[in-house]
């Protein structure tokens, strides 16, 4: 029987060749220029140029500084831990922020730490990595390497190294010691441990005392991150949203794995990349599949992770955007395996890197012109108003910790009546509701007197006599807004003394 092919599939199958072609030929000749040492050495230092100043200009967010906080004011490893367990998170981060907080200004040490992790991980994808030249520097300048992991400095910086590293030492026994750290740093990157060891083992390579290291950093790790009974999980907020909505969501933060330029034409950060966040999650399995089209076995990991995000998500809480790029990190570190053992470069594979480096120069230019978050503008404004000895409240109160961290201020946590510098995750406000927020700034009123609040919420529809506007501070590229009230503005002001919401604490200073 004769096969008939129709001459529309015949134009699509030439513009599809066509395409590869010219892609391929692009490729060809940059690495061509890349093969001269000046051109090559001249891209791969101003890469680390280009990360290096993300890094030091980067202004933290409340998350960075509440794990800083946590290090640095612990007086000690125990209660470290013990406060942990209203986070989630294995101690290994805050050690090292703790430990370098003993030979520098603690706030010095977050931007220290990022680019400890930072420069060798992109110097290993630059120089250790079996890419070509062109491809090397695609990687290290996609948005998810070039800013969300290594410019934001926080467990995951140092878990993306370690995922690296163990790529880059797939031969030696030094990646046990790796892989045994990787539960360590979360949750996800003890997963993808697993993946590690199952590809050990389908290569025959595992190593029996490794795998003991491994199973027993796993335990240990698992036991710091045993929950106190009193915490106040992500998963409250989860139950909010239906199965239907859960799903929704994480499609959503999936097709920004494809075309990572968050916010899409309105740039900011943590936000829908609109108008592809609907439907690109398409794209970016399609991109899956054809990536690991020579290895069925990379493409059961990449798809078995895909499936874990999304049944976590469904069953414990939504994960958030920067936990899924670990997905295509991890498609990233199998293409570096399976170049190794000789695979053919894949054209859907390339044409994706150069889309995440597009996307990670946009946002560079963006983080190079405007401030992450703008605490350190609010703090200015409370210092150039002379409120800073004045009594504070913030409501909601998950937004305090970049405030207290610059200024040394502390702030009352609502309905607790206690004083905080950072959160403890054991209460869940209920003022969100605009009748419970006035009753609770009148009874304010009438203990405190006048006094003042900050929020990253627009707070409309209240007596000006109770809360009255006195300045906001607009978003970084984070998108939290700093609003600045009065709190009873006529009313006199009264001395008041609240006990601290977390007994044990030392102020975030040198040791």
């Amino acid at each position: 029987m004769a096969l008939i092919v129709s001459p529309s599939d015949c134009a699509r199958r030439s513009l599809f060749q066509n395409l590869k072609d010219r892609a391929g030929a692009a490729f060809a000749e940059s690495n061509r220029i890349l093969s001269r040492p000046l051109a090559w050495w001249t891209l791969a230092i101003l890469a680390l140029a280009l990360q290096t100043a993300l890094i030091l200009t980067h202004w933290p967010w409340p998350d960075e500084y509440q794990a800083l906080q946590l290090a640095v004011q612990a007086p000690d490893i125990a209660t470290l831990l013990e406060w942990l367990r209203y986070e989630g998170h294995p101690p290994l981060w805050y050690l090292i922020l703790r430990a370098l907080a003993h030979l520098m200004d603690p706030l010095d040490t977050l931007w220290v730490a990022a680019l400890l992790f930072a420069i060798p991980t992109q110097c290993l994808i630059l120089f250790a990595s079996p890419f070509t030249r062109a491809e090397r520097l695609l990687i290290v300048l996609s948005e998810f390497l070039l800013f969300d992991f290594l410019t934001i400095s926080r467990g995951q910086t140092m878990g993306v190294m370690l995922l690296v590293l163990a790529v880059a030492l797939w031969r030696s026994r030094w990646i046990w010691l790796v892989i045994a750290l990787l539960p360590f740093c979360d949750f996800l990157f003890g997963v993808i441990s697993g993946i590690f060891v199952l590809l050990k083992w389908r290569e025959k390579g595992l190593w029996w005392p490794g795998m003991a290291l491994w199973f027993v950093c796993g335990l240990l790790a698992a036991w710091t991150v045993f929950p106190a009974p009193d915490m106040i999980s992500a998963a409250s907020i989860g139950r909010e949203l239906g199965p239907m909505e859960i799903l929704f969501y994480w499609l959503v933060k999936l097709s920004e794995l494809l075309i990572p330029f968050q916010g899409g034409i309105a740039p900011q950060w943590n936000t829908p990349a609109q108008p592809i966040a609907t439907f690109a999650w398409i794209g970016f399995i399609l991109l899956c599949w054809l990536a690991t089209r020579d290895n069925p076995f990379h493409r059961l990991m990449l798809l078995g992770m895909l499936a874990l995000t999304l049944a976590f998500s469904l069953a414990v809480y939504p994960l958030g955007l920067r936990h899924l790029m670990l997905v295509a990190l991890l498609l990233i570190l199998l293409t570096w395996l399976a170049r190794t053992q000789g695979a053919a470069p894949s054209g859907a594979f390339r044409v994706w890197l150069v889309v995440i480096a597009l996307c990670g120069m946009g946002t560079a230019a963006i983080a190079l012109t405007r401030p992450f978050d703008t605490a350190h503008l609010a703090v200015a404004e409370i210092r150039e108003r002379g409120l800073e000895g004045k009594h504070w409240m913030i409501v909601p109160d998950w937004r305090v910790s970049g405030l207290a961290a610059l200024s040394g201020m502390r702030f009352e946590r609502p309905e607790k009546h206690c004083m905080l510098d950072f959160i403890r995750w054991d209460h869940q406000t209920n003022l969100l509701d605009g009748k419970r927020l006035e009753a609770f700034l009148r009874s304010e009123i009438e203990r405190h007197g006048r006094s003042y609040l900050v929020s990253d919420l627009t707070i409309t529809g209240l007596p000006e006599d109770i809360l009255a506007p006195l300045v906001t501070i607009p978003a970084g590229y984070d998108g939290i807004d700093y609003h600045l009230y009065v709190v009873g503005r006529h009313a006199e002001e009264k001395a008041v003394s609240l006990p601290d919401c977390v007994p044990v604490k030392r102020p975030l200073t040198r040791f």
